[in-house]
């Protein structure tokens, strides 16, 4: 059963009832765990000036017990980005946050208000865009929100040549994430949910597998998914009905590539005064996870030059990030766009 009012009670933890209500209904674990839980974080706080365990430690605690079953099968994902880092749209940021939203009141709409009986239970989300527009740091926010672990699935080590084993893996899989309440996230999921019609190779390692299992198993599935693509297009259409939530990660736009670069900087790395935001916004078209890697690899340089980021190291960055894209910069931001 779930964790439940009567087990924490029993604990000793005097919660508001609407604070246990949420726990009960993010973590399946029986009264063993629960008790597992509570001394864990217990243990926790004995060190600190206030013992008692608050609703934050018992998520923690809990989390890490619920966990365990998906370690064989999705690698769990450090939640490091929060909604300050994230540098969207209006509308992605209100879908996103539309997304927690059901999260919260899915045992309300699906359970007390017997919506649950109608099927199409899961919350599946699709992000798509090009790489380093922050799809995968946007998962992290929704699970950091929800105080849930993020676990990214494997596709590699999910789809197997030996027919029927794919659908054992995936089912192991929905199974653990549906007893612990994780957010799972399907990377590059056009390996598993691509057009029917494109597999010309009977050896090609994605045609055996059953897409309509597939798509029977998420739609059993009460918890959040999100799947991430790069080439929305690429994906079958039957897949894409069952979507609750469709959200573009666009390529960020210039005034976007300046927050990006201001926020890549940081506040606290020493930044030269010819450091000009607005031209390398303008003067180079790059990513979000582009433009973090340039402000990196610019601050070492400037930290063995022994001084602050000036343009010259940024732009030596820029270059190597090109280098690595196997492209010529057309334009240096010193001389404008």
């Amino acid at each position: 059963g779930r964790m439940n009012q009567g087990h924490l009670d029993d604990a000793g933890l005097a919660l508001p009832p609407a604070e246990s209500t949420a726990l009960a209904s993010s973590y399946r674990l029986h009264a063993g765990q629960i008790g597992d839980a509570v001394a864990i974080a217990r243990a926790r706080r004995s060190l600190t000036e206030c013992p008692v365990p608050d609703v934050a430690d018992l998520r923690t605690a809990a989390g890490e017990l619920a966990g365990r079953a998906v370690d064989g099968v999705a690698r769990r994902v450090d939640v490091t980005h929060t909604w300050d880092d994230l540098v969207v749209e209006p509308d992605t940021r209100a879908q996103l946050a539309e997304m927690c939203e059901r999260a919260r009141h899915r045992d309300v709409v699906l359970r007390d208000w017997g919506l649950g009986r109608t099927g199409a239970a899961g919350t599946h989300a699709l992000f798509s865009g090009p790489s380093g527009t922050g799809k995968t740091a946007a998962a992290q926010v929704i699970a950091g929100e929800l105080g849930c672990q993020l676990r990214k699935v494997d596709l590699a080590a999910v789809v197997s040549k030996y027919i029927g084993e794919t659908e054992k893996n995936l089912d192991a899989i929905f199974q653990a994430a549906a007893d612990c309440d994780v957010v799972l996230l399907f990377d590059e999921a056009d390996a598993l949910f691509g057009k029917r019609s494109e597999v010309r190779d009977a050896h090609d390692r994605y045609a055996n597998i059953e897409i309509s299992y597939l798509l029977q198993r998420m739609e059993e599935h009460q918890g959040l998914t999100i799947l991430t693509t790069n080439l929305r297009r690429n994906l079958d259409d039957a897949f894409l009905r069952r979507l609750a939530f469709d959200v573009r990660f666009p390529f960020p736009d210039e005034p976007a590539r300046g927050r990006l670069w201001q926020q890549a900087l940081g506040p606290a790395a020493p930044v030269a005064a010819d450091v000009d935001v607005t031209a390398l916004a303008a003067g180079y078209p790059l990513s979000g996870g582009q433009i973090r890697n340039v402000a990196l690899a610019a601050a070492y340089l400037a930290a063995s030059d022994g001084g602050a980021v000036r343009m010259r190291h940024l732009q030596l960055a820029v270059r190597r990030e090109y280098q690595k894209l196997g492209k010529q910069i057309a334009t240096d931001p010193a001389d404008g766009p």
